[in-house]
């Protein structure tokens, strides 16, 4: 039998939750959560509050109905998030957490899409952020779905200087810039949250052979569905259908970050207004 939660498990979240709002996220599973903070350092239950205050916030007034997470999503989320310093990795963390708090006992789908998250370093998942923002903010109004039919009418430019100012990179990163954009990119394919036969960054003279009316360097991508669900997941919203970015009821931003990058373009000739 799982002890239940101790006053060590519940204090040492008491400062990033309202009263009540641990069991609330959690429900049953909560039994589980003393064991899982009693050897954490202060840093990785920091880490942890933070991910859970991003939780509450997604979840708003669906805190209140029936519900819990399953104990192998908490698990993960425990051993892979504690360890995420970004801010940005703690909003896609907690908002899974909320995502997968469910009624229905045997959903643990939110295990997988935590364990996902275990992959990619911070640059990939901010630039999963932009890439997917900047679809949304295309093709919110194209009326194309997220199949197979659809995704390779989502095809976008991002100009280089665009994507650099929106990755927020510092001096010393800028330096880097042709490593860590080769990184974040082979990343992202590989895990296949973008399409991976349909991308390619390079200065203008290589890019206008895709893509005519680019007029400066630039990133060719288009998404997947492993990339659009995971972006779902990130803000609460994974019970809904992968065109549902572009709804407008929902609301995919974060503090500090550009939703997209300035200047993207579509590709494919869609209609984007």
């Amino acid at each position: 039998m799982a002890e239940p939660m101790t006053l060590i498990g519940a204090g040492a979240l008491a400062t990033y939750l309202a009263k009540d709002s641990l069991q609330k996220i959690l429900g049953p599973t909560s039994e589980y959560l003393g064991d899982g903070l009693r050897d954490l350092t202060k840093r990785r239950v920091e880490n942890i509050g933070r991910i859970f205050r991003n939780a509450e916030e997604k979840l708003g007034d669906r805190i209140d109905s029936p519900g819990e997470v399953p104990p192998r999503v908490l698990k993960v989320v425990l051993n892979e998030g504690s360890y995420c310093d970004d801010e940005l990795a703690a909003e896609y963390f907690g908002g899974v957490l909320a995502s997968s708090r469910t009624g229905i006992s045997r959903d643990d789908r939110g295990a997988r899409i935590a364990k996902i998250l275990d992959g990619p370093s911070t640059y990939q998942i901010r630039a999963h952020f932009l890439v997917y923002g900047s679809i949304r903010n295309l093709f919110q109004h194209a009326g194309l779905s997220l199949d197979m039919v659809g995704r390779p009418k989502m095809k976008l430019f991002l100009p280089i200087d665009a994507f650099a100012q929106a990755m927020d990179f510092s001096e010393a990163e800028v330096i880097q810039f042709t490593q860590i954009l080769t990184h974040t990119f082979f990343g992202l394919s590989s895990e296949d949250l973008i399409d991976p036969a349909n991308w390619q960054f390079g200065r203008q003279e290589h890019i206008v052979t895709a893509y005519p009316a680019a007029t400066s360097a630039g990133i060719i991508c288009q998404p997947s569905a492993l990339g659009a669900e995971l972006f779902l997941w990130a803000f609460g919203r994974a019970n809904e259908r992968l065109e549902h970015i572009f709804d407008a009821s929902f609301h995919p931003l974060i503090e500090g970050i550009p939703l997209h990058v300035e200047g993207c373009q579509a590709m494919s000739g869609a209609t984007t207004t």
